[in-house]
Protein backbone atom coordinates (compact mmCIF):
# COMPACT_ATOMS: atom_id res chain seq x y z
CA UNK A 1 0.00 0.00 0.00
CA UNK A 2 1.96 2.72 -1.16
CA UNK A 3 0.97 6.59 -0.67
CA UNK A 4 2.31 9.45 -1.94
CA UNK A 5 1.65 13.19 -0.18
CA UNK A 6 2.58 16.42 -0.18
CA UNK A 7 4.30 17.00 3.17
CA UNK A 8 5.41 14.98 6.47
CA UNK A 9 1.99 16.51 8.51
CA UNK A 10 0.00 15.02 5.48
CA UNK A 11 1.28 11.71 5.48
CA UNK A 12 1.31 12.02 9.17
CA UNK A 13 -2.48 11.82 8.82
CA UNK A 14 -3.20 9.92 6.38
CA UNK A 15 -0.61 6.93 7.75
CA UNK A 16 -3.22 7.18 10.12
CA UNK A 17 -6.17 7.22 9.09
CA UNK A 18 -6.14 5.02 5.44
CA UNK A 19 -5.72 1.74 7.33
CA UNK A 20 -8.32 2.37 10.12
CA UNK A 21 -10.83 2.76 7.10
CA UNK A 22 -9.68 0.10 5.13
CA UNK A 23 -10.33 -1.78 8.14
CA UNK A 24 -13.53 -0.43 8.87
CA UNK A 25 -15.13 -1.72 5.56
CA UNK A 26 -13.15 -5.03 5.99
CA UNK A 27 -14.74 -5.51 8.80
CA UNK A 28 -18.57 -4.68 7.71
CA UNK A 29 -18.21 -6.12 3.84
CA UNK A 30 -15.33 -8.46 3.54
CA UNK A 31 -15.91 -11.77 2.17
CA UNK A 32 -12.13 -13.22 3.29
CA UNK A 33 -9.85 -11.83 6.59
CA UNK A 34 -7.15 -10.07 5.09
CA UNK A 35 -3.86 -8.46 6.82
CA UNK A 36 -3.86 -4.72 6.28
CA UNK A 37 -0.33 -3.29 7.33
CA UNK A 38 0.06 -0.35 9.94
CA UNK A 39 2.60 1.59 7.30
CA UNK A 40 2.59 2.39 4.21
CA UNK A 41 4.88 -0.43 2.11
CA UNK A 42 6.02 3.12 -0.11
CA UNK A 43 5.81 6.17 0.39
CA UNK A 44 6.11 7.64 -3.24
CA UNK A 45 7.36 11.68 -4.34
CA UNK A 46 10.55 11.57 -2.52
CA UNK A 47 12.41 11.30 -5.90
CA UNK A 48 10.25 14.03 -7.37
CA UNK A 49 6.80 15.18 -8.12
CA UNK A 50 6.20 14.78 -11.66
CA UNK A 51 3.93 12.34 -12.88
CA UNK A 52 6.70 10.68 -14.66
CA UNK A 53 8.95 10.27 -11.45
CA UNK A 54 6.18 9.42 -9.26
CA UNK A 55 4.23 6.67 -11.22
CA UNK A 56 7.47 5.02 -12.13
CA UNK A 57 8.68 5.32 -8.22
CA UNK A 58 5.33 3.00 -8.08
CA UNK A 59 6.18 0.71 -10.78
CA UNK A 60 9.34 -0.31 -9.24
CA UNK A 61 7.97 -1.71 -6.83
CA UNK A 62 4.72 -3.24 -8.08
CA UNK A 63 5.40 -6.59 -6.42
CA UNK A 64 5.13 -4.67 -2.78
CA UNK A 65 1.17 -3.50 -3.17
CA UNK A 66 -2.03 -3.84 -4.48
CA UNK A 67 -3.57 -0.28 -3.82
CA UNK A 68 -2.05 3.20 -4.05
CA UNK A 69 -3.24 6.15 -2.79
CA UNK A 70 -2.68 9.94 -4.64
CA UNK A 71 -3.27 12.95 -2.03
CA UNK A 72 -4.09 16.53 -3.17
CA UNK A 73 -5.51 19.03 -1.19
CA UNK A 74 -7.96 21.26 -3.90
CA UNK A 75 -6.89 24.54 -2.17
CA UNK A 76 -10.97 25.61 -2.61
CA UNK A 77 -13.77 23.99 -4.70
CA UNK A 78 -12.39 26.13 -7.57
CA UNK A 79 -9.63 24.27 -7.67
CA UNK A 80 -11.28 20.88 -7.35
CA UNK A 81 -11.29 20.21 -10.92
CA UNK A 82 -8.03 20.75 -11.35
CA UNK A 83 -6.70 18.58 -8.63
CA UNK A 84 -8.69 16.12 -9.32
CA UNK A 85 -7.14 16.30 -13.07
CA UNK A 86 -3.50 16.45 -11.80
CA UNK A 87 -4.09 13.50 -9.03
CA UNK A 88 -5.66 11.01 -11.83
CA UNK A 89 -2.94 11.73 -14.29
CA UNK A 90 -0.57 9.72 -12.17
CA UNK A 91 -3.08 6.95 -11.95
CA UNK A 92 -3.42 7.09 -15.32
CA UNK A 93 0.40 6.77 -16.11
CA UNK A 94 0.91 4.14 -13.57
CA UNK A 95 -1.30 2.13 -15.68
CA UNK A 96 0.60 2.78 -18.95
CA UNK A 97 3.91 1.90 -17.67
CA UNK A 98 2.87 -0.96 -15.65
CA UNK A 99 -0.53 -2.33 -15.84
CA UNK A 100 -1.80 -0.80 -12.48
CA UNK A 101 -5.65 -1.50 -12.43
CA UNK A 102 -7.05 2.35 -12.59
CA UNK A 103 -9.67 0.85 -9.91
CA UNK A 104 -6.73 0.80 -7.38
CA UNK A 105 -5.00 3.97 -7.44
CA UNK A 106 -7.48 5.75 -4.59
CA UNK A 107 -7.75 9.52 -4.65
CA UNK A 108 -7.59 11.49 -1.16
CA UNK A 109 -9.13 15.02 -2.14
CA UNK A 110 -10.14 16.55 0.93
CA UNK A 111 -12.15 20.01 0.36
CA UNK A 112 -9.84 22.88 0.41
CA UNK A 113 -7.04 20.49 2.65
CA UNK A 114 -6.89 17.57 5.01
CA UNK A 115 -7.74 19.56 8.22
CA UNK A 116 -11.19 19.83 6.86
CA UNK A 117 -11.02 15.86 7.04
CA UNK A 118 -9.52 16.44 10.95
CA UNK A 119 -12.18 18.75 12.01
CA UNK A 120 -15.01 16.46 10.82
CA UNK A 121 -15.54 15.00 14.27
CA UNK A 122 -14.99 17.90 17.14
CA UNK A 123 -14.76 14.82 19.68
CA UNK A 124 -11.93 13.17 18.58
CA UNK A 125 -10.11 16.94 18.24
CA UNK A 126 -11.07 17.76 22.07
CA UNK A 127 -9.34 14.56 22.74
CA UNK A 128 -6.42 14.86 21.14
CA UNK A 129 -5.94 18.39 22.24
CA UNK A 130 -6.63 16.91 25.87
CA UNK A 131 -9.34 20.15 26.53
CA UNK A 132 -12.74 18.73 28.22
CA UNK A 133 -14.96 21.60 27.19
CA UNK A 134 -17.22 22.32 23.84
CA UNK A 135 -15.86 22.79 20.33
CA UNK A 136 -17.22 25.74 20.36
CA UNK A 137 -15.03 27.06 23.02
CA UNK A 138 -12.25 27.05 20.98
CA UNK A 139 -13.86 28.22 17.79
CA UNK A 140 -14.24 24.79 16.28
CA UNK A 141 -16.65 23.29 13.93
CA UNK A 142 -19.47 21.15 15.04
CA UNK A 143 -18.87 18.65 12.13
CA UNK A 144 -18.26 17.57 9.04
CA UNK A 145 -20.29 20.30 6.89
CA UNK A 146 -19.06 23.22 8.93
CA UNK A 147 -15.49 21.80 8.57
CA UNK A 148 -15.92 21.31 4.99
CA UNK A 149 -17.11 25.05 4.81
CA UNK A 150 -14.17 26.61 6.50
CA UNK A 151 -11.91 29.02 3.91
CA UNK A 152 -8.83 27.97 6.23
CA UNK A 153 -9.43 24.87 8.24
CA UNK A 154 -5.64 24.75 8.96
CA UNK A 155 -5.91 27.89 10.60
CA UNK A 156 -8.78 26.64 12.65
CA UNK A 157 -7.68 23.95 13.98
CA UNK A 158 -3.75 25.99 14.87
CA UNK A 159 -5.92 28.61 16.69
CA UNK A 160 -7.54 26.21 18.74
CA UNK A 161 -3.65 24.92 19.24
CA UNK A 162 -2.92 27.97 20.16
CA UNK A 163 -5.77 28.34 22.78
CA UNK A 164 -5.27 24.82 24.33
CA UNK A 165 -1.16 24.59 24.45
CA UNK A 166 -0.39 28.59 24.27
CA UNK A 167 3.22 29.21 23.66
CA UNK A 168 3.63 25.19 23.59
CA UNK A 169 2.57 25.55 20.14
CA UNK A 170 5.47 23.74 18.85
CA UNK A 171 4.48 20.39 20.12
CA UNK A 172 1.34 20.09 17.86
CA UNK A 173 3.11 17.79 16.13
CA UNK A 174 1.47 14.38 16.79
CA UNK A 175 -2.11 16.29 16.72
CA UNK A 176 -3.34 15.35 12.94
CA UNK A 177 -2.08 11.62 13.72
CA UNK A 178 -3.63 11.71 17.55
CA UNK A 179 -6.70 12.90 15.99
CA UNK A 180 -6.87 10.43 13.17
CA UNK A 181 -6.44 7.84 15.75
CA UNK A 182 -9.52 8.96 17.77
CA UNK A 183 -11.98 10.02 14.56
CA UNK A 184 -15.28 8.42 14.19
CA UNK A 185 -15.66 6.65 10.79
CA UNK A 186 -19.26 7.73 10.80
CA UNK A 187 -18.22 11.46 11.69
CA UNK A 188 -16.13 10.84 8.53
CA UNK A 189 -18.82 9.98 6.30
CA UNK A 190 -20.52 13.41 6.97
CA UNK A 191 -17.35 14.87 4.77
CA UNK A 192 -18.74 15.37 0.94
CA UNK A 193 -14.78 14.90 -0.06
CA UNK A 194 -14.63 11.63 2.22
CA UNK A 195 -17.40 9.91 0.71
CA UNK A 196 -15.94 10.43 -2.95
CA UNK A 197 -12.68 9.34 -1.19
CA UNK A 198 -14.27 5.82 0.41
CA UNK A 199 -16.57 5.20 -2.66
CA UNK A 200 -13.83 4.72 -4.61
CA UNK A 201 -11.32 2.83 -2.07
CA UNK A 202 -14.57 0.26 -1.83
CA UNK A 203 -14.65 0.24 -5.66
CA UNK A 204 -10.20 -0.29 -5.42
CA UNK A 205 -11.23 -3.02 -2.37
CA UNK A 206 -13.95 -5.17 -4.85
CA UNK A 207 -11.24 -5.48 -7.44
CA UNK A 208 -8.64 -6.91 -4.83
CA UNK A 209 -11.55 -9.47 -4.38
CA UNK A 210 -11.20 -8.74 -0.37
CA UNK A 211 -14.34 -7.02 -0.31
CA UNK A 212 -17.83 -8.48 -1.64
CA UNK A 213 -19.48 -6.76 -4.96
Amino acid sequence: MPCSARGASDFSYFEVLVPRVIEWNVLKSGRTPVDIPERPSLRLGKKGRSVDAVAAEACSGREAFHLVFVHADSGGRGQAARVADRSTAYCRRMHEMCGLPRERCVLLCPTSMKESWALADPDAVLGALGYRGGPSELGLPDGAAQAEALANPKECLDAALRRVRGARRGRGDALLPSIAQRQAIDSLRRSRSFEEFERSLLTALRDVGVVAP
